[in-house]
């Protein structure tokens, strides 16, 4: 029997949780190419996720103390 470390299991879970999160918040339609992507390569985009938002709240403060 081919035991399957534990890290990979949880990466995957990960994953699969984020792709699944894009794909019903997302308004346009994803072909299988990006649903891997998605899948398999989930720390940079929600790494970029992740970044957008706070660059965009930074974004917001700037813009708030100008006023």
């Amino acid at each position: 029997m081919i035991m399957i470390p534990m890290f990979i299991i949880k990466y995957l879970m990960i994953g699969f949780v984020w792709l699944l999160i894009v794909d019903l918040f997302m308004e346009m339609q994803m072909d299988n190419k990006q649903r891997i992507r998605y899948f398999l390569l989930w720390p940079f985009t929600l790494g970029a996720f992740i970044l957008g938002v706070i660059l965009a709240l930074l974004n917001d403060q700037n813009e708030d103390n100008y006023e």
